[in-house]
């Protein structure tokens, strides 16, 4: 880190004093390496309860998706922010990935299943951190906390698991689309390797004390990480860290989908393959995803272990557990998890006011998640509980269309805010919504991003 970002916090409140003071909040989250909050989001299923990644299943089974919708705001109040003793009363011990939020307490949850991001330190001990402003403010302050080595992960993180190993003054966040980014250098220890967790504190600079914390699970590699891959000639691949199916993995049931994912090194997925469960693949699941995988993508990924006789990758009956994910690119990643089949919603009972046509939104009525009302000749869903938050206006409701309805089409805007099939016009193609979304534009989402092309 460069002498002029060193900004001790002293310092800090001086610029404090001679800036004016605003009192609109900031928000964002960690980019790379990505916060819990931002994965969970990014995986999506969090409206059908279909969630890809057994972490995220785990924080939502505990607060709901409020923490996944509201990830620019993990969030805490401290005036006295520069006595960290006063910021760890408002952050306490287990709750710091929440930072002290009951409502957003499933990040918080201690899990193996955590997805990480892989970072590879320079020859200075660097990487490039990236944060996501979707309302920047300055001044303000950053400080980085790690894991200390031994950091035992089946315990709700404590501050004193902690060790502060880098900081950052007032950043100007560069102007990217649809969001501002933060994007400067921090320093990790040069000794240190493996998994860990990279605790980001932003803190603005005013009388409230905003201050943001986000924890990112990570691996940490020096340089080449001190891994040499495989090498790819004779049709070897790289063998991506951990084991296809890891010991003690729990067999799934009839009716649930084995699903594996690869992402490349950018975190951008590659495949998606799914298997169903049937009484006649149940002890064979593990042997036919690994062949689904090595016939469809052959060359570019495998799974199983090396033949040198076949000249080829094959799974291995005999100890599922040596099978191995592999990859023509380097530092490439996978997630394998088991996706539990949907009961349909019972039939939705929506309060009905005698003053108003049955079914219709009343104001004075109390409605819980999946509540079903109609208002301004459109159907709505409540997404949870809220009274008097009108459809069409408050987030919480959701367009359902109806048989036969058409969605509504019109040019995309970047300041309009779009409800779940709300249907949009952009660069010369029609894109669905598939959830809440604002600001995100079609055709930059991704396959499993809110934007799908009709």
């Amino acid at each position: 880190m460069s002498p002029m970002n060193k900004l001790s916090i002293a310092v800090l409140a001086a610029v404090a004093n001679l800036a004016t003071i605003q009192t609109a909040s900031a928000h964002g989250w960690a980019e790379f390496p990505s916060a819990r909050q931002n994965t969970c989001y990014n995986d999506g299923g969090y409206w059908s309860n279909a969630i890809p990644n057994a972490a995220c299943q785990k924080a939502y089974d505990k607060s709901g998706n409020y923490a996944f919708l509201q990830r620019n705001e993990v969030a805490a109040l401290t005036a006295d922010y520069n006595n960290i003793e006063a910021v760890k009363q408002q952050v306490p011990n287990g709750e710091l990935c929440a930072a002290g939020d009951a409502q957003k307490s499933g990040l918080d949850v201690t899990s193996p299943d955590w997805q990480q991001t892989t970072i590879t330190l320079d020859e200075n001990g660097e990487f490039e951190f990236v944060w996501t402003a979707t309302a920047p403010h300055n001044p303000s302050f950053w400080e980085f906390y790690l894991t200390k080595p031994g950091h035992d992960f089946t315990q709700p993180l404590n501050w004193e698991d902690l060790e502060l190993v880098d900081t950052a003054g007032n950043i100007a966040p560069e102007a990217t689309s649809p969001y501002k980014t933060y994007r400067f250098k921090v320093q990790l220890p040069k000794d240190r390797e493996g998994d860990a967790i990279l605790y980001t504190r932003w803190q603005r600079i005013d009388p409230a004390g905003e201050g943001f914390y986000n924890c990112s699970d990570i691996v940490i590699k020096q340089n080449d990480g001190g891994i040499t891959p495989p090498p790819v000639e004779d049709g070897k691949l790289n063998a991506i860290e951990g084991y296809f199916v890891p010991a003690g993995y729990p067999q799934p049931e009839i009716g649930d989908t084995m699903r594996l994912r690869t992402m490349d090194s950018n975190g951008n997925e590659q495949i998606d393959e799914r298997l169903l469960i049937t009484a006649g693949n149940q002890t064979t699941w593990a042997r036919d995803l690994a062949n689904q995988v090595n016939t469809q993508h052959a060359g570019k990924w495998a799974v199983g272990v090396w033949d040198n006789a076949a000249n080829e990758y094959r799974f291995d009956d005999s100890n599922i557990h040596a099978n191995r994910v592999w990859s023509a690119e380097k530092d490439s990643a996978f997630a394998l998890s088991t996706l539990k089949p949907i009961d349909p919603p019972p039939p939705v009972e929506p309060p009905v006011d005698p003053e108003l046509p049955e079914g219709a939104w009343d104001k004075s009525a109390t409605y819980v998640e999946n509540d079903v009302v109609t208002h301004n000749d459109k159907t709505w869903k409540a997404g949870w509980w809220n009274q008097n938050e009108e459809p069409g206006v408050s987030n919480v409701w959701k367009r359902v269309l109806t048989d036969g309805e058409v969605p509504e089409v019109g040019a995309w805007s970047a300041s309009a805010e779009y409800n779940t099939n709300d249907v949009v016009t952009h660069d010369n193609a029609e894109w669905k919504a598939a959830w809440w979304t604002k600001g995100e534009e079609p055709g930059t989402t991704g396959e499993w991003g809110v934007w799908r092309k009709l």
